[in-house]
């Protein structure tokens, strides 16, 4: 392998621990359908706990062209890591995806053939669930974009490397971490947009498919999972080209989310008339949806009917929670 050829593509992979996902990237990656010589890996690590570099390095020693490994000396989430594969990239095209994804063999050519037109200023492509693995309740199931999604999510887009640091990369301002310590940002959707806002044509290539990894939250993580579109009002402020394409009458983002403030309108009347009334309409009304989801009178399918009402009435509290603060935070409103 000659490491002095300047390749056309670089893939950039931030990674923060989970090598058994990185494992299976790596493998997807070396197995792609297209000229080696004409591709590299660049794998940006923080402040994992597990082995990364020598996950990275055992893979650079079977893989037919140069993979690299850079550590940021700040963990900020996979904003900077990005950022900083771009700056360290030699490839004049920049392919992204994420450590908990898997390539599809002929994933790096669809993404890029796009690019032979001078035009296009990047390209997106879908992603899926990996087939083999399972899905339960607590499953995260928000990563499958099976046409053009209006946020351009890094699991699976490519840059002109130029345009990118002529745009001035993500924005590395648009990201919060939670209390859990999780990183949250909207620097590649921000990025797309100023692009396409700066006259570049986009291409979304249908057979450049990424397998996403079916991930296991615990009960609170599923719960506060939507404490992530924390950042959707200031991304539509920021853009308001992408209202149309997510919103519901320019302000709602989840219709489900209208039940929560209907539920709350409702309860404040019943219990300024009578709160007895309110206790009853409660039970009455819980029980009924309980009996139509069950469908069935059998206790047991009742009580998972009452488990799984009561589980998703209280993620979408925490959603509509979410967009409120945001919207508060952030002088958009999104409900």
């Amino acid at each position: 392998m000659d490491t002095d050829i300047k390749p056309d593509v670089t893939i950039v992979v931030p990674v923060r621990n989970r090598i058994g996902m990185l494992t299976d990237l790596l493998d997807s990656l070396i197995a792609q359908q297209f000229p080696p010589g004409q591709m590299e890996l660049i794998v940006v690590d923080g402040d994992s706990a597990e082995p990364v570099q020598e996950t990275v390095l055992a893979a650079a020693s079977r893989a037919p062209f140069v993979i690299r490994y850079l550590k940021v000396e700040e963990d900020h989430g996979p904003v900077s890591k990005r950022n900083l594969g771009v700056a360290n990239a030699r490839g004049a095209i920049i392919a992204f995806t994420d450590s908990d994804c898997r390539a599809t063999p002929g994933w790096l050519q669809a993404l890029t053939a796009p690019m032979a037109d001078p035009a296009v200023g990047f390209v997106s492509g879908p992603v899926t669930y990996k087939p083999e693995q399972p899905k339960t309740f607590f499953s995260k199931l928000t990563a499958e974009t099976l046409i053009e999604h209006p946020t351009y999510p890094t699991a699976n887009v490519a840059y002109r490397r130029d345009l990118f640091l002529q745009m001035g990369g993500f924005d590395e301002r648009l990201g919060v971490r939670d209390f859990l310590g999780r990183a949250t940002e909207c620097g590649d959707t921000d990025l797309a947009w100023r692009i396409r806002k700066a006259g570049w044509k986009n291409v979304f290539a249908p057979k450049a498919l990424i397998l996403h990894e079916v991930e296991d939250l615990s009960p609170l993580q599923w719960m506060l999972e939507p404490t992530r579109l924390i950042l959707l009002p200031l991304l539509i402020r920021l853009h308001p080209e992408i209202a149309p394409r997510l919103l519901r009458w320019n302000i709602i983002f989840y219709p489900g989310t209208l039940r929560v403030y209907g539920a709350l309108i409702l309860s404040l009347v019943l219990v300024l008339i009578d709160p007895w009334l309110f206790l009853t309409a409660v039970v009455v009304g819980v029980l009924l949806l309980a009996l139509l989801k069950a469908r069935s009178p059998d206790p047991r399918r009742i009580f998972a009917a009452l488990r799984d009402i009561g589980l998703h009435f209280s993620r979408m509290v925490v959603l509509a929670a979410t967009l409120i603060a945001g919207s508060l935070r952030y002088g958009r409103l999104v409900l």
